[in-house]
């Protein structure tokens, strides 16, 4: 068994586990791609048909009120 990303249009849509990438895109007839601890992904990352990468989240800025 072995876990695969779910790719669309370039984004982890899901992640599943399947005893092998045949049947990971027969079952979910999309593209699958096996990750591991050493390429890691989950739901919202992006495949670039090499790796996956992890999308960038701004944090919120403080702002002052001007006067």
């Amino acid at each position: 068994m072995a876990n695969y990303a779910v790719i669309k249009d370039g984004i982890v849509t899901n992640v599943i586990i399947a005893e092998s990438q045949e049947i990971a895109e027969l079952v979910t007839g999309r593209i699958c791609v096996e990750y591991t601890d050493e390429n890691p992904a989950t739901i919202g990352w992006f495949y670039n048909g090499i790796s996956f990468i992890a999308p960038v989240i701004e944090e919120p800025t403080e702002q002052t009120p001007t006067e």
